[in-house]
């Protein structure tokens, strides 16, 4: 334990902060992040990002990386430390009892060297790998030096938010930022693009949108049809898919459609044998569970298509990296889209019905919880075997479902163009409902202190 706790942390603010200063420290991370986005690793000329078209630009945006930049590894050694900690803690091959202080601080400590660990393999891997073009051995060790820093840096921000400074956690904040980013890139960037024909594209939709209807009112001579097509719908014009009015159009539906399903609960009645007579319900969540087994569905993808890259010399294997790193757009190609949307369901249910398993959210492990709680489903005697038989159809039925919803949701986003990804749309919904729900609570903690007491703060 001596040595775990090595590493630097933050400490708990000596009472509970108003929110009004919760909310502005929550700015200050966000305002370290954008910074580190925007500040350029010292000694690197240049960047070559690996091919992997959407399906690349889709994690970067998960993991909130921005290429040759302090943010250049993101979240991502964090999330892949916390997933690999969590599969073993809820294994039982990593002895801890997550339900005592102790051990829940060991956790913690061991995540965060871990991330560093993480952090050190993908800096060495990336300047061996030639990502920072050819740099000296002492320049390619002050890059991994910076990477070493700027995941600590992320640390120590996400465990400000986690102790009480700020609201949620660094890792929820910075993955809506970098869907938000996009977004807003997607929508006012001037950034340039040349496709396959030279000829130049606009990234952002309105500037875009400005210079088409500039060049049309102004008579410059161009093909209508070519920027009726540029605007309305992005072909592959062999640099990337452009924002457009169907991205734009299926960025708001499709937000609303997941929208909806996330506040959808299925109720559990059950009823307490301290307060006999009183029936009440235990809501569970419609989409039971679809973060991370989404999250792990996106990286698997870009891992398999990167292993199979070197052979897509071969139609079958490169019929299959097309499919996963350049999915087809619209309704043009069906078996493409049906191929598309198919790996994404089946990896999504796949990971979702493992994740309830390792995570304590199964039947059994809910059973459990009401086990402890003295609750019992109306009918039925007070029993952990008889709650988990109860509670098995309708929770495998939700863990399915919500791996079938997140799979065919980020497919067809992908397939229509949503703005920030299909991925990224389900996670930016998700994230901001948890911190409108922090707000609230927070609101009303406020407003009547004494609820304090009775919730134990």
């Amino acid at each position: 334990m001596n040595f775990l706790t090595i590493i630097p942390t933050v400490s708990r603010p000596a009472r509970r902060l108003p929110l009004s200063r919760r909310l502005f420290w929550t700015g200050v991370v966000a305002a370290v992040y954008l910074l580190m986005t925007i500040t350029p690793l010292y000694g690197v000329v240049h960047t070559q990002q690996t091919a992997g078209g959407a399906a690349q630009q889709l994690l970067s945006i998960i993991f909130g990386m921005a290429y040759g930049t302090l943010a250049h590894l993101g979240i991502g050694p964090i999330v892949i430390s916390g997933i690999l900690l969590e599969v073993l803690a809820f294994s039982g091959i990593l002895n801890l009892d997550l339900n005592k202080r102790e051990d829940r601080l060991k956790f913690t400590l061991l995540l965060k060297w871990g991330a560093l660990g993480v952090a050190a393999v993908e800096a060495v891997a990336y300047v061996l790998g030639g990502q920072f073009g050819a740099v000296t051995p002492a320049v390619g060790f002050l890059i991994v030096i910076q990477l070493l820093l700027a995941t600590l840096i992320i640390i120590l921000l996400d465990d400000m938010l986690s102790k009480g400074w700020g609201l949620g956690s660094a890792i929820s904040l910075i993955i809506f930022l970098g869907v938000a980013r996009q977004i807003f890139l997607n929508l006012f960037s001037w950034d340039v693009v040349v496709d396959a024909d030279g000829v130049s594209h606009v990234v952002g939709f309105v500037p875009a949108l400005s210079v088409a209807l500039y060049e049309l009112f102004k008579g410059v001579n161009v093909n209508f049809l070519t920027l009726v097509n540029r605007v309305f719908y992005t072909q592959e014009g062999g640099v990337q898919f452009l924002p457009d009015v169907v991205g734009l159009l299926a960025t708001l539906l499709l937000g609303y459609i997941i929208l909806r399903l996330e506040m959808m609960k299925v109720n559990i009645p059950v009823t307490s044998s301290q307060y006999r007579g009183i029936t009440f319900s235990i809501p569970l969540r419609f989409v039971y569970v679809s973060v991370l087994p989404i999250i792990f569905t996106t990286y698997s993808l870009l891992l398999i298509g990167q292993l199979l890259l070197p052979f897509a010399q071969n139609p079958a294997i490169g019929a299959v990296v097309h499919v996963i790193f350049f999915p087809p757009r619209y309704f043009f190609d069906i078996p493409g889209l049906l191929a598309h949307v198919f790996l994404y369901i089946a990896l999504a249910t796949a990971f979702a019905w493992i994740w309830v398993q390792l995570a304590g959210l199964s039947a059994e492990d809910q059973a459990r919880q009401f086990a402890r709680s003295q609750l019992s489903v109306p009918g039925f005697r007070q029993s952990e075997k008889v709650l988990a038989k109860i509670l098995e159809r309708p929770i495998n039925a939700l863990t399915i479902l919500s791996g079938v919803i997140a799979g065919s949701f980020a497919a067809l986003g992908n397939v229509l163009g949503v703005w920030g990804g299909g991925v990224g749309l389900i996670l930016l919904v998700e994230i901001g409902l948890q911190y409108y729900a922090i707000l609230m609570r927070e609101q009303v903690l406020e407003m009547y202190p004494g609820i304090k007491s009775v919730l134990g703060e």
